[in-house]
């Protein structure tokens, strides 16, 4: 080993299989697994009493934390035990008992972008995708076929249905059961229905958006849930946009299979028995 560059420390009680790829500088805990056909590449870190399965490609940087199984098993009647894969990437954050399952599908894949934090007690199902820099705060739970967007946060004890997607830079409340999709640069909160809050403003200030950007999507949300006409049809004028992003938020209701979450006063006249939800 050269001068300079980083040592692997495997502790005397973990348990390797034969075959594991495992780069520079990789450190793996006391008591912890890794399967035959993992992959932890340069810099990875595993605390004590980790679990990786061999479907697992775990990227550069990352640290698992203790309790934490990644590559487990669907939890899906479908899947009959055919190979697929997990695939993590750089720099990303796994907190305690975090679990993570493979896809479900011959050659599918789980997939966790560059730079993503799961706090402690998350779980993300079988096929979903997490984009890059999302964060999953404590007991967020992820059904299956889920999709993430970049920067989304998920706050604490929320859920995501099965085939729901969350958009970029959304913000979903504590304890939120989202069953809709949620489109980007907003804020949802609630549950029976999830409804839109308002734009995020915070969140695309920090991520460095101008003015006249914040301005346009906050525009393009409020008027995609105040219409009086459908939101497919709103989203279809919003894709003339000179803006990216509003022509982004067109093209993520546009493409939604579950329908979009509800707007407030419709979740309002639902709390009253008054309307069915969009």
């Amino acid at each position: 080993m050269s001068i300079g560059e980083p040592e692997t420390s495997i502790h005397a009680t973990a348990v390797v299989g034969d075959g594991v790829e495992i780069g520079r500088g990789v450190t793996i805990g006391p008591y912890s697994i890794v399967e035959s056909g993992a992959i932890l590449r340069d810099g990875c870190r595993l605390d004590a009493h980790v679990h990786v399965h061999g479907c697992a490609d775990v990227g550069e940087g990352t640290t698992i934390r203790s309790g934490s199984v990644v590559g487990g098993e669907p939890q899906d009647f479908k899947y009959k035990g055919e190979t697929s894969r997990l695939r993590i990437g750089k720099r990303c954050r796994l907190h305690e008992c975090v679990t993570i399952n493979r896809a479900t599908g011959e050659g599918c894949e789980t997939v966790v972008g560059d730079e993503v934090m799961f706090m402690a007690g998350t779980h993300v199902g079988h096929n979903c995708v997490i984009d890059n820099g999302a964060t999953l705060v404590n007991g967020v739970m992820l059904g299956g076929h889920c999709h993430i967007g970049e920067r989304a946060l998920l706050s604490g004890n929320s859920a995501v249905h099965q085939f729901c997607r969350v958009g970029r830079l959304t913000l979903v409340g504590g304890a939120c059961m989202v069953t809709k999709d949620a489109p980007p640069f907003s804020i949802v909160v609630g549950q029976y229905p999830v409804h839109w809050r308002a734009p995020n403003t915070i969140g695309m200030r920090r991520a460095g958006f101008t003015t006249d950007q914040r301005s346009a999507i906050r525009r393009a949300l409020f008027q995609l849930f105040r219409t009086k006409d459908s939101r497919r049809e709103e989203a279809e004028r919003l894709l003339a946009s000179p803006h990216s992003e509003v022509v982004e938020i067109a093209r993520f209701v546009l493409d939604s299979e579950r329908g979009i979450c509800a707007s407030p006063d419709m979740a309002r006249n639902r709390a009253g028995g008054d309307a069915s939800e969009d």
